[in-house]
């Protein structure tokens, strides 16, 4: 299992690197035209790879977090408790990541669709997609707040609101264009949200650790979110106004 649990883990960051790259091209490439659309392709298929993988591999932590994470370690039973404990609560929190990635990469191409699929956006799965998200968002947040975490607290209610937002736009009867573009665009921003967050808060912890030392941590945690609701923001106020 440790083995299997390897190869996730180095496929995941392989290429969820290569996605956090990607992620520029349909960003700031013209809006419809082949670059946008082809790059914009890839990297949704990369970040499902992306978030499929960090499902499971966190799946395997939840299940056997001391012989996944540590194993042959042999340590006193109490100290196995709370080690365990540290373990599943990261997992639970990279667990409801990799589901926000996953929902939002969704969320945002069956918007792009949604002429051609009416039904597609308000499908029983799509919305317990999001539901199963929200869920997730409470749990992390509740042992945020326990447990005074930060990343857990913060993150835990981006879901929530994500999630919520997601659902409310699968009560949309008819879709305007500019709503079906703004729904498609947030969409792809919050899962680059997801993966910016993750990358800062753990990979990438290791790189600010001088800089940032202790509590300062939060500043590189917030980042990817702070950017990513100001450009949802200013998107949906542009499509708003063309409406208008």
């Amino acid at each position: 299992m440790t083995t299997l649990h390897t190869l996730l883990v180095n496929a995941h960051i392989v290429v969820g690197a290569f996605a956090l790259i990607l992620f520029w091209i349909p960003a700031l490439s013209r809006k419809g035209s082949t670059a946008h659309v082809q790059s914009g392709r890839l990297y949704a298929y990369a970040m499902y790879f992306v978030s499929v993988t960090a499902f499971l591999s966190s799946v395997m932590v939840l299940a056997d977090p001391i012989g996944i994470r540590r194993p042959g370690l042999e340590i006193d039973p109490e100290d196995a408790i709370e080690l365990a404990e540290l373990f599943r609560m990261f997992s639970l929190f990279l667990l409801m990541l990799s589901v926000l990635v996953f929902a939002s990469i969704r969320h945002g191409l069956k918007a792009l669709a949604v002429r051609q699929e009416p039904d597609a956006i308000r499908s029983r799965l799509h919305r317990g997609l999001l539901l199963t998200l929200g869920v997730l968002g409470v749990a992390v947040l509740g042992i945020g707040l326990a447990r005074t975490q930060w990343l857990l607290i913060i993150f835990g209610g981006i879901s929530i609101s994500g999630a919520i937002s997601m659902f409310r736009e699968t009560r949309i009867e008819q879709f305007t264009r500019g709503q079906q573009l703004k729904a498609h665009l947030s969409g792809l921003i919050g899962s680059g949200i997801g993966a910016y967050t993750a990358f800062f808060a753990f990979g990438g912890s290791r790189l600010f650790a001088e800089i940032l030392p202790g509590q300062w941590q939060v500043i590189s945690w917030v980042v990817a979110p702070v950017i990513g609701t100001i450009a949802i923001q200013r998107l949906s106020r542009r499509y708003d106004r063309r409406r208008a």
